[in-house]
């Protein structure tokens, strides 16, 4: 059952991105994060009120590691907003798979994890494929990918977006660490941003009113499936070994290279495809590692 849990998480999180992609330059990635993280509590909070212990313990225990998860997610979706404006849906998806690599160079100073040596192919597999995703015909010099992956603003975003998301779940792995669940994590988090974000009502009204005017299915669509996303991977992970269901979310790109190809008419869909496949084997091969 945790197979299927965790593939409802990828499509979750790749149609997030899809409905995001569709907003950028419309909605501000403040606005869209308010309104994501209120759907959020709106529908957790039935079902909260009846583990109002968990949550209390939550905040008196790990409040600063919840700040900073709130805070990384927040950044995250910042940059991701902001990349979407520039780059296409199926460019940004599959340097997602980066977050492993960030993951495990933060893991091993905070919580002191060191992966073993095998996860270095991982991470020439992972390489390799973002090389492949930055080809284009127009850069012909074996080091164009490179360049442009370091020099382009969107591709920089990226990899802040990569980072953030890294940072993010080093905090809820402390988190876990201290003893709270998933879901717990996930409302009080979304929690803390709702309270971080509550300017938006009063400084960005128009700015809201037009969204739920112009944009209102868009961005519920974006909010519904990114909880979507989480609920389903915290259901995964529940279900077994982390690194199994982490693996078979990062079947994300690749569906969202498919809504990129087949709704937003985007362009060199068989180079991202290649490169998306490698990152994914790249990111099992750690997984497995």
């Amino acid at each position: 059952m945790w197979f299927l849990y965790a593939l409802l998480g990828a499509f979750g999180k790749s149609y997030s991105g899809f409905f995001r992609k569709k907003m950028a330059g419309h909605v501000g990635a403040a606005t869209f994060m308010w309104v994501s993280s209120l759907v959020v509590l709106v529908l957790l909070t039935p079902v909260m009120l009846t583990r109002v212990p968990a949550v209390t313990d939550a905040f008196s225990q790990s409040f600063w590691v919840l700040v900073g998860a709130a805070v990384s997610l927040m950044a995250a979706t910042l940059m991701n907003l902001e990349a979407l404006k520039r780059e296409e849906l199926s460019y940004t998806a599959p340097l997602n798979s980066f977050v492993p690599i960030f993951t495990l160079l933060i893991a091993a100073v905070v919580l002191s994890e060191y992966p073993p040596l095998a996860g270095v192919t991982g991470i020439l597999a992972i390489f390799v494929g973002a090389y492949i995703i930055n080809l284009r015909p127009s850069r012909i010099r074996w080091y164009d990918p490179i360049t442009h992956l370091v020099t382009n603003t969107g591709a920089r975003l990226c990899m802040g977006v990569a980072l953030a998301y890294a940072f993010n779940t080093v905090f809820f792995k402390v988190a876990s660490n201290h003893g709270h669940d998933g879901l717990t994590i996930l409302y009080t988090t979304m929690g803390i941003a709702w309270l971080l974000l509550l300017y938006v009502p009063f400084t960005k009204r128009q700015e809201l009113k037009d969204a739920m005017r112009s944009n209102k299915l868009v961005v519920f669509g974006a909010a519904i499936s990114s909880f979507v996303g989480s609920f389903f991977h915290i259901l995964a992970v529940a279900g077994t070994y982390a690194s199994y269901a982490v693996s078979v979310r990062r079947l994300d790109s690749i569906i969202s290279i498919l809504l990129g190809w087949r709704y937003l008419k985007e362009t060199n869909i068989r180079n991202k495809l290649i490169g998306s496949a490698f990152m994914t084997i790249g990111v099992i091969i750690m997984a497995i590692s």
